[in-house]
């Protein structure tokens, strides 16, 4: 006999009692039908429920595991144990291995073999009984469970399939964050790497250079300029050799003027007289490194930031030079390199 074969959500695929096909608009109206009874007796509508799942005016549900089995476990969450069991014991006329009609009459026989006392409780309150030890305990999926926990506790329901995808969303946004953490870890890792190796190539007498950050701060041990913005030969020595180690660098140099402290004058906000400083040092560099001036930005230091406490010393400049791109490129190639 030709059979229909149709998803149920809960007890796998059913095969309709017709002696045809079911066809495709019995099947939609009996999937409502099942829809609607499921949705009353979520909200507590067990009446409801029922009158539904009975209704003559659709024989199309009729013997239908799936409205069998919805049908038994409202019956059970009702207190009616002996309906329950009439309704997935039909289903085992059909299929004796029937997981979820096993299960149900499993549970009542257990329930049955527990004593007088037991019985004498059912009898004097059916409903109270069947709601603590015989519930609907979850509706996933589209049906209706009624599952055993440890000590014959209901068991509660797993993670439904918006719970398992929002989830999924979390530990997805998780791991992009963690991994934009070891990008950005990477990245300041490369910069610190390639500020490093810079200092190194700069680093001569007179000369000192220290990393801050990703770029690297020049001060030099002298003064560079007399009184006013005239290089002294030490001043213009230092420069050339600092210009020289710059020549052929990938880097952003930035130069800022100082100026000593003198009774009468501003304290901060820089000074014409810095920012000239900072320009002769410009020229000097880019002499000697083959620069174009426009490579170099300057500016006047604050007075507060003087890096001596000695006047003449502070008649110097500043240089911040911060490595290129390409040095840190390879600066990360050179770490991949050496991890492989």
């Amino acid at each position: 006999m030709p059979t229909s074969h149709i998803p149920t959500g809960g007890t796998g695929p059913v095969e309709t009692e017709s002696s045809g096909t079911a066809s495709a608009a019995d099947s939609l109206r009996v999937q409502l039908l099942v829809s609607r009874a499921r949705a009353a007796a979520r909200s507590g509508d067990l009446d409801g429920a029922l009158r539904l799942l009975h209704d003559g005016e659709d024989p199309g549900a009729a013997g239908r595991p799936d409205v069998l089995d919805l049908l038994a476990r409202v019956h059970a969450q009702r207190g009616e144990l002996a309906q329950a069991a009439a309704c997935w014991r039909r289903i085992q006329e059909r299929d004796p291995e029937d997981p979820a009609a096993m299960a149900g009459l499993a549970r009542i026989d257990r329930l049955g073999r527990r004593g007088a006392r037991a019985g004498l409780a059912r009898r004097r309150g059916r409903t109270a009984l069947a709601a603590a030890v015989c519930a609907v305990a979850a509706i996933t999926a589209g049906t209706v469970a009624l599952t055993d926990g440890p000590a014959g506790r209901p068991q509660r329901p797993g993670p439904s399939r918006a719970d398992l995808a929002e989830q999924r969303a979390r530990q997805l946004d998780a791991e992009h964050r963690a991994e934009e953490a070891r990008e950005r870890a990477d990245e300041t890792a490369r910069r610190a790497e390639a500020a490093e190796a810079l200092a190194r190539a700069l680093r001569a007498p007179g000369i000192h250079p220290a990393v801050q950050g990703a770029s690297v701060e020049v001060v030099f041990a002298d003064g560079l300029f007399s009184e006013g913005a005239e290089l002294t030969p030490l001043g213009a020595d230092r420069l050339a050799v600092l210009g020289g180690r710059l020549a052929g660098r990938k880097v952003s140099v930035e130069i800022y003027g100082q100026a000593a402290t003198v009774p009468g004058a501003p304290r901060s906000g820089g000074s014409v007289l810095s920012l000239w400083r900072a320009l002769i040092a410009a020229r000097e560099l880019s002499a000697a490194g083959g620069k174009p001036l426009t490579a170099f930005t300057t500016a006047s230091a604050d007075q507060r930031d003087a890096p001596y406490a000695s006047a003449a010393k502070n008649r110097t400049v500043t240089v911040v030079v911060t490595p290129g791109q390409s040095i840190l490129r390879s600066a990360g190639d050179s770490a991949g390199a050496l991890s492989r």
